[in-house]
Parts: structure tokens; C-alpha cells; sequence
């Protein structure tokens, strides 16, 4: 059944609302059950966006866009469930195959023009966003948004509930879909109970650094926010990173520490400025097999020096010393509602999470755009690799009172060449 929405305002128009679920009628009374890792992250939505070319997707149809998800939603119908909660009050999925919103939408563009931004937040727009809530039972856990451009060109979008799992969970959903557009068979292997665990499953007691609690939200899933919060997205070259800022780290680590230097040079150091961070990256250990789950690194910084006034090599030795925290989290991950992405300033390094393998015709989409729904008032940075293979997208979410500071610093230190409209 579909159902048709009224027309946006902007280049993205013509909203049709239907249906993708399982082929398969999962068993009577299946369940999913979430760990406290995972209900940590309830209040936040992956958002990701792969902009292909008219060349690869001129041809498909909507029923070729929607077919390869049959056979995925088959392997994996917890994800196409719904939210309950057991008498305690603690949510759980229901296998019932109630299925994914899947939105068509047309945009008055080309590919080409829509890609003359240098600012990729505009592919917001690109993503059908609705929040978990207010009724569990009604609400789809993932929304996919199929955008055709003017050209035949394609995007496709997705807003995926960070509790069913994290940024790596979507790209390889993603792949999923295209390897089965390929015609490819899919197999998705049933992930263990120990598979799901924590590398380290003895917490030490402590409050985690790198978590917010919040005033309980009831069954709509949406972060509080004392700020009104604006987006940024900009590209950066690994040689400019690594050639004009001296610093012994990894491009993640060099980037994050000079991006805190300047928001702590923007607030104006002292007492305002951000000591402790968040760094929010893949597991080292490498969990296999690749499945959908949180199994996102959730480490904690803190320092006792003044960031906006420290060296460089200073701040990004103590990235390098992060701690992780996801077993503090796990274990009072159900007790409150939190928030974990902008509880403190927040850096999230996305440089193993392959979109760029989803790929139309054995072609690379020509753009990709990831960022997350419900950023705290303290800010978030997401460094994902760009479709040059030597460059990064940094996408900054701030309080908007702060963006324009921020973005001066970042010019003044060399990072970014121009302000927003070239000023």
C-alpha cells in the first residue's frame, strides 16, 4: 500500500510513501533483544545518503531498488520488526515483518548540479526522517529514501535507528542490497550471543565520561537539546593533514585534535572550552563476523591542560590514549535515557566503513554523505573518506551560535581554504 505526501517546498519533491518487508513469514513470536550498548543509543539515527550516476542507474526501476532488500530483510526480520517493551519496561524487537518505509521522491536537479555544493549537508534532504515513537508498534526501525535526479541519476538515503546498530551495520546493509542487485545470493550469518559481546565485559564501576543522562523521553525517541544545531561538511586532503600539521597520529587522530583546538579557541578557552571528549571509532579488534549490531569503540578523553592553548602534538598524544567505555556503558545502558553523540564534543572516525563497495554496474556511488540524528549541545565530528581516494569528509555539527567562530578558526589555521558561499 502506498501513500502519497505532500510536496516539499525544495529541489526534492513528490513523496510516495509504500512498503518493504520480508518475503518470509518470520515464526510466531520471534523476538530480538537489545543490549544495554544498544539502548544507550536509542535517542540517535544513522543518516546516510550515496549519490550515484546517471550512467550506472539511469535504468533501474523502483521495483529493481526495492527487490534486492526482499531477500535481506528475510535473513535479518528483526530489523524489519517493531519496538515493544517487556513488563520492566525494557524494549525488545518483535520479529512480526511489519517491514521499512521505503519513500520515492523526484528532485528538479541534476546529479551534476546537486554535486556543485561544496557543502554536503545538503543531503539531508535526501533522507526521510521520523524518530522512533510515540507508538512503538507503529514505528519502522529504518526509512529508505529513493531520489531521481533530473539526469537519471540516483540517490539513495536511509535514517536507521542507532539501536538496531551503527554506521558499519548500515554499509553493510548497503552492500547487502547491492550485491544482491548484482545477483548475487546474500547470506547473512545469525550473529551469537558471544559474537554480540563486549571485548571487555568487566566494567569498572565508573560513570562513563562520554554519556549524558537525560530526562526520561517515554516512548518518543527523540534528544533533548538546549541549542538549535547547524550543520557543516567540508573535504580535506590526507597530505595537507599530515604535510602542514606535524603531529605523530593518524590522520583521524591529527584532524580531531586540530578541529578540538579550534571549537576550543572558538568558545574562548578557559572554563568554556571542551576538556573532555568523545572518540567514537571501529573496533580494533575487528568483530566477525560483519553484521548488524553496535559494535562501535566508545572511548572517553580527558585533559588537564587548556586545548585551545596546547601544542598540537600535545593534544593529539592524548587521543591517542583514549579509554574505552562501552562496557560502563552496557552495564547502565538500560537504567536511564542517554545520549552519547554530543554529550560531550564527539569525534567519530567512519574510515572503515565501505559505502564506496555498494556499487550500481560495478560503479562507486559518485558522492556519499553519513552523519547522525540527535547531536547533543556539546557537538559532533564525522570524518568519512570522500570519493577521492586521498581526501576526508568532515561533517561538523554545532550549536549554530558557535558554527561561524568555528569555521574562522578552521580557516585561520589552514584546515579549510574558504568560508560557506566563498567568503
Amino acid at each position: 500500500m502506498s501513500q502519497l505526501q505532500e510536496e516539499g517546498s525544495g529541489p526534492v519533491h513528490g513523496f510516495l510513501l509504500s512498503t518493504v518487508s520480508s518475503t518470509q513469514p518470520t515464526e510466531t513470536g520471534t523476538t530480538h533483544e537489545r543490549t544495554g550498548l544498544d539502548l544507550a543509543m536509542k535517542l540517535h539515527y544513522v543518516k546516510a545518503v550515496c549519490i550515484y550516476s546517471a550512467e550506472a542507474a539511469r535504468e533501474l526501476t523502483v521495483m529493481h531498488v526495492k527487490g534486492p532488500f526482499f531477500p535481506i530483510f528475510n535473513q535479518i526480520p528483526w530489523i524489519s520488526g517493531r519496538l515493544s517493551r517487556h513488563d520492566s519496561g525494557r524494549p525488545f524487537i518483535k520479529c512480526n515483518d511489519c517491514g521499512t518505509r521505503f519513500v520515492e521522491s523526484q528532485c528538479d536537479l541534476t546529479e551534476e548540479e546537486w554535486l556543485r555544493v561544496s557543502d554536503r549537508s545538503v543531503d539531508e534532504s535526501l533522507v526521510y526522517h521520523q524518530p522512533v515513537g510515540p507508538e512503538l508498534a507503529y514505528s519502522p526501525l529504518i526509512y529508505i529514501q529513493m531520489t531521481r535526479f533530473k539526469c537519471g541519476g540516483l540517490a539513495l538515503g536511509f535514517s536507521w535507528a542507532h539501536i538496531i546498530g551503527d554506521a558499519l551495520s548500515v554499509s553493510h546493509f548497503l552492500n547487502l542490497w547491492a550485491r544482491a542487485l548484482a545477483g548475487e545470493e546474500v547470506y547473512c550469518p545469525k550473529t551469537t550471543d558471544s559474537e554480540r559481546g563486549l571485548p571487555n565485559p568487566n566494567p569498572t564501576g565508573k560513570e562513563p565520561g562520554s554519556i549524558k543522562r537525560v530526562d526520561p523521553v517515554g516512548d518518543l525517541w527523540v534528544a533533548p537539546s538546549d541549542s538549535k544545531m547547524t550543520t557543516h561538511s567540508f573535504n580535506v586532503t590526507v597530505k595537507n593533514i599530515k604535510t602542514n600539521f606535524g603531529a605523530n597520529g593518524n590522520e583521524f587522530e591529527i584532524l580531531s585534535g586540530i578541529i578540538w583546538r579550534c571549537i576550543a579557541q572558538a568558545r574562548g578557552g578557559g572554563g568554556s572550552e571542551p576538556v573532555t571528549i568523545t572518540i567514537i571509532r571501529s573496533d580494533p579488534n575487528g568483530l566477525k563476523p560483519r553484521a548488524v549490531r553496535n559494535s562501535q569503540m566508545i572511548s572517553s578523553v580527558h585533559v588537564d591542560f587548556s586545548v585551545a592553548e596546547a601544542k598540537l602534538e600535545e593534544i593529539v598524544k592524548s587521543i591517542g590514549k583514549a579509554t574505552d567505555e562501552r562496557s560502563e556503558i552496557d552495564e547502565i545502558g538500560e537504567s536511564d535515557d542517554f545520549i552519547v553523540y554530543g554529550a560531550k564534543l564527539t569525534f567519530v572516525d567512519l574510515s572503515e566503513v565501505d559505502f564506496y563497495e555498494a556499487k550500481i554496474k560495478e560503479t562507486s556511488p559518485v558522492s556519499v554523505y553519513c552523519n547522525v540524528q540527535g547531536i547533543g549541545d556539546e557537538g559532533a565530528v564525522v570524518v568519512l573518506p570522500a570519493a577521492v581516494e586521498e581526501e576526508r569528509v568532515v561533517t561538523v555539527t554545532l550549536p549554530e551560535d558557535e558554527m561561524e567562530k568555528v569555521k574562522w578558526e578552521l580557516k585561520k589555521c589552514g584546515l579549510i581554504k574558504t568560508l560557506i558561499n566563498g567568503e
